[in-house]
Order: C-alpha cells, then sequence, then structure tokens
C-alpha cells in the first residue's frame, strides 16, 4: 500500500524554469537534489502580456545549467538552491544523482551546443538533426553528448564536464570535429562489484531509431568505457528514451525504458552478468514518463514515474525486491492534478523510518515549472 502523507513544494522561483529534480541521500542525512535551471523570460511580462506569451516555454535554453540544494530532517532547505559551475561548452540538462559507497557524488547528464540560424543549414548538410528555432527558442541547438561530473564534498564543490566516449560505430554529430559522446542521460545509474554503471540513449544514425546503451567505470567514475547495447528495436519502429539502472538483491541488473511510438508502454531489459549481456527488451502494461526505481529498507522497490494523459500527474507502483510483479502490482496515483503534459521526470529516495520522497516538476495556475514533492507513506 501507498499512502501520501504530504506534498511539498521544494524549490519555485518564477525567474527560472525549474525541472528534470535528481536527489540524493548523504551521510548526514540531508538529501542532495539536483535540478536543471534556466531563464524563463515570462519573469519579465507584465500584467497585459499576450496571453501566448504567458503559456510559451520551452525545454532548451542556452544559459541552462544544475543547481543543487539540500533538504534537512524535516524536508526542509538547509542550503538553498545555487548553480554548480557552468559549463563553458554547452547548455546542460537533465541531471541523475548517484552516491557511491566512497561517498562520492556522481552526477550524470548531458547538453545542446547552442548555435546562431546562419549555421542551419550548414549543419543540416552535416546529415544532423537539430532542435529550435529563431522563433521559438531564439536559435538552434545541437546534441553535444553525456557526460560526468562528481563531487567529494557532498555537493559543494563539482569536477569538470568529462564527456563519455563515443558510441561505437555511431555518426559523427560534426563529422571529423564532434563524435557521438555517449548519448543522452536521463535516469539512474547503479554501482555493483566494484564498477559503476550508467544508462545512455542516443541513435547511432540520422534514420535509426533511439537504442539504450550502458557505459561502465571501474576507477570511481574517473573514466568510462562503451559497454553494451541495452535495448534498441531491430525494426526500427520504437525509440527507447531515458533509461534508468536498478540493482536487485539476487545481482540481477533491470534497465526500465521510456519509449516513443509504442503507446508509451514502459520497457524493460535484464542482464546477470553486469551489464555485458541483455536480454531481449520487453513491452509492459505500465505506462510512463520515464521511470525511476525507489529501493527501499525491505528491498522492496517503489516505482514511480510521469503520467503525460488525462489525468495528468505522477503515479507508482510498488514491487518486490526483484520486480517480478512488474505488470501485476497496483497502480496508485500520486498527484492527478496536473494542468498538462510539461510535468513528471520523478527521482526518490527512502527516508529514515520507512517513508519515501517522490520529487517531480510540476505546475500549476500561474504556469511557473518548479520542484515539488510527495511524502510517501508506504505500507
Amino acid at each position: 500500500m501507498i499512502a501520501i502523507r504530504e506534498h511539498l513544494t521544494v524549490y519555485k522561483d518564477s525567474f527560472y524554469y525549474i525541472s528534470f529534480p535528481s536527489c540524493a541521500t548523504l551521510d548526514s542525512g540531508e538529501v542532495l537534489v539536483s535540478c536543471r535551471r534556466a531563464l524563463d523570460p515570462r519573469y519579465l511580462l507584465g500584467d497585459d502580456a499576450p496571453e501566448d506569451l504567458r503559456k510559451r516555454v520551452t525545454h532548451v535554453e542556452a544559459r541552462s545549467h544544475q543547481a543543487v540544494l539540500k533538504l534537512g530532517a524535516n524536508l526542509q532547505p538547509t542550503v538553498l538552491p545555487r548553480a554548480i559551475a557552468m559549463n563553458p561548452q554547452a547548455a546542460d540538462q537533465d541531471g541523475s544523482l548517484l552516491k557511491l559507497s566512497t561517498g562520492r557524488i556522481l552526477l550524470s547528464a548531458f547538453s545542446w551546443y547552442p548555435f546562431t540560424p546562419p549555421f542551419a543549414e550548414t549543419v543540416k548538410a552535416y546529415g544532423r538533426s537539430f532542435h529550435g528555432s529563431p522563433d521559438s527558442t531564439g536559435t538552434h541547438y545541437l546534441f553535444w553528448g553525456g557526460f560526468v561530473r562528481y563531487s567529494d564534498d557532498d555537493g559543494a564543490t563539482w569536477s569538470d564536464h568529462a564527456y563519455l566516449p563515443p558510441i561505437p560505430d555511431a555518426q559523427d554529430i560534426i563529422p571529423g570535429k564532434r563524435p557521438a559522446h555517449g548519448g543522452a542521460i536521463r535516469g539512474l545509474a547503479v554501482e555493483a562489484d566494484g564498477e559503476i554503471l550508467v544508462p545512455t540513449y542516443s541513435s547511432r544514425r540520422v534514420s535509426a531509431r533511439s537504442a539504450a546503451y550502458c557505459y561502465a567505470s571501474v576507477d570511481g567514475g574517473e573514466t568510462w568505457a562503451f559497454r553494451s547495447v541495452v535495448a534498441q528495436d531491430l525494426g526500427n519502429q520504437v525509440d527507447m528514451h531515458e533509461p534508468a539502472f536498478y540493482r536487485t538483491p539476487s545481482g540481477k541488473l533491470i534497465c526500465f525504458i521510456r519509449t516513443a511510438h509504442l503507446d508509451d508502454h514502459l520497457v524493460t531489459a535484464e542482464s546477470s552478468d553486469n551489464g555485458h549481456t541483455w536480454s531481449a527488451w520487453q513491452k509492459r502494461q505500465i505506462i510512463g514518463h520515464p521511470y525511476t526505481p525507489v529501493r527501499l529498507g525491505d528491498d522492496r522497490v517503489l516505482l514511480i514515474y510521469g503520467y503525460r494523459h488525462p489525468p495528468y500527474g505522477i503515479r507508482a507502483r510498488l514491487l518486490d525486491a526483484e520486480c517480478s510483479d512488474l505488470d501485476t502490482a497496483p497502480e496508485y496515483v500520486i498527484r492527478d492534478d496536473g494542468p498538462g503534459t510539461d510535468l513528471g521526470y520523478p527521482w526518490g529516495c527512502a527516508l529514515p523510518g520507512g517513508d519515501a520522497l517522490a520529487l517531480y516538476y510540476t505546475y500549476g495556475e500561474d504556469g511557473v515549472r518548479h520542484i515539488a514533492g510527495s511524502v510517501l507513506t508506504v505500507g
């Protein structure tokens, strides 16, 4: 059983578009929270601004970056939100946190490279698509790659951006100048048997659907190597997006994957050899956008996910330790008051005493995107 104890507003500031939260519980008991933060020019609007401008938001912005804050035992901030050192090359997007056994905090994410409209036709000639336009985003954006950073002082300072090695046999982003570094990252990494495994996703060719991949580090996140293809549709119909890893008590590795062109159904794949090989992907009955598994104190798994169909909001399932009841576990509605589809991307952590915290981004009538949370009692 999952019961809602309370809903929280964790971080809201109308100056920013705040989204894509992640969290990790520190040894101090505090919860380190990261989020993607970007300028929201709607802050500049007066009361007489046109309605279409009031509703205009975008997921790409040239100064987007990672911000962090800390929550104490009462889930109130002990360290106020602040930007970590920004990317000198590109605009950082969704971040994913993992606390390692050494105490190091790993942050994996990806970035977009902004370029002005006069370069657009040349980029098209390279065979690469780009995001945005002068009308919608002010400029264009090119996918720039997945990277990792780490902190050895509980998030006070962070290492430089280290982009992952290229995806084998992938088409360069810019021929001869910018390889396809790792792919995009939004999903839980895992640490097991002295290795760190990070899930990524991207297409190897412009005409190919996105696949999910596994990268591995054997030295605490200092260096990385491509390990395997986790899941891809050989029929080139289904996109594999935003994979998240989870390791069960038996040692099985499960990858939870959001899809496109599969009616938004969850796809899973499993590995019994730490991500070297994977089972054929399997369509599940769950619909979500995307998914994060959270290990509870009794080894059960809280699977939380956004829901971008009416009624919009956040949902969850409570699974056994091996996630063997994925298709039969009942679904719980955490929130169903979202005004539209631009919400979700939940993350979670177990709290002392047996409760769990689910974080996500959402918005209300004022349209301000912000990080909210739900404290859940799990029976």
